[in-house]
Order: C-alpha cells, then structure tokens, then sequence
C-alpha cells in the first residue's frame, strides 16, 4: 500500500505493528542447526552444556537468553576443539529487554521479547591457544513459537543500538518451541 508522495519503503513498523513479529513462515524449525560435541567430550571436568527448554520461554526471556547463549558457545568451542579443551570461561557483562506487544484489537494477542546480552568470553586449549573475548554482544529474538540469535561481528560492541543486528531480519533460528 502506498500514498501519493511516499515511497513503499518509508513505512515504518509503527505504520504495521505487526512487521515488529517474526512469522512462521520466515524460518524452519527443520533447518536448526546449533553447536554440539558429536559426542559427549569429558576433558578436564568439561563437559557439552545442555541447551535450556523452558516451559515458557516468554516468562523470563532475558534468563533463557542468557542460557542459552552461554551453551551455545560453550558447545561451539567444545565443537571446535574437543578433548584439546582446557578451560571455558563465560561472564554476562551487561543485558537489556525489551517487550514487544500487540497493540492491535484482535483476540490474537501477540508479544515477543528482544534480548541484548554483553558477554565476556576466554578459552584455552591444551596447546596453550588461550583467547579472550571481551565485549562481544549477541541479540535475541524470541516469540512463543522461536527464538532468533544473531551476533554482532564488529569488535566491541559499543554500538548505541543495543539489538543491532536486529535478530528479526539478520537472525538465525536456534530453537523451536512445542
């Protein structure tokens, strides 16, 4: 829909409240692929991180979040390196939320959480490869049915917009929800 003297792409989600949720047709649950040690890795009391599956991940968005950004990398590493793994160490700096809420009259509520985590990382391997993360920021989007992960690749992230990438456009889906 467009208007004398505007442009299609001038519209703003404010003018389609319902552009700030993410459809079920934008991702497939089939098509998930997240860190894992194809098998259990015991190296130096490490061991592969569950991935957390809360009854409901809306409750406290901002905890699943961080959960689950904390297995995702743990697992990567432990991917990547297996029994060479000598030390994983993950440290939330800092994180925000914020609450995206229908406010259209329909009986079909919707709402979604967006979550911006800063997060120190530092691994080491048995070859003494020691690396140190330090203000790397991951931004989530989750919904009732997904959430979408998408990681900032710029250095630190001292960006003023804490959800950049936004994981509704550039995010990848990580877990499905029953």
């Amino acid at each position: 829909m467009a208007f004398a003297g505007c442009f299609e792409g001038q519209f703003t989600s404010a003018d389609n409240p319902e552009s700030e949720f993410v459809s079920e047709d934008e991702y497939d649950c089939a098509d998930i692929d997240r860190p894992g040690p194809d098998e259990q890795v015991h190296t130096h009391g490490l061991e592969s991180m569950p991935y957390p599956s809360p009854s409901d991940p809306l409750a406290d968005a901002e905890a699943f979040a961080r959960e689950f950004e904390e297995a995702y990398r743990h697992n990567s590493f432990l991917e990547e390196y297996g029994s060479a793994t000598r030390a994983i160490d993950f440290s939330i700096g800092s994180s925000e939320l914020e609450r995206i809420e229908s406010n259209l009259e329909s009986e079909l509520e919707l709402e979604a959480v967006l979550v911006s985590i800063v997060y120190d990382l530092s691994t080491e391997t048995q070859r003494g490869r020691s690396t140190n993360e330090r203000g790397s920021r991951v931004s989530y989007y989750v919904d009732e049915h997904v959430a979408l992960r998408s990681r900032y690749q710029h250095g630190i992230a001292s960006e003023p917009d804490p959800f950049d990438p936004d994981p509704r456009d550039a995010g990848t889906a990580v877990v499905c929800f029953d």
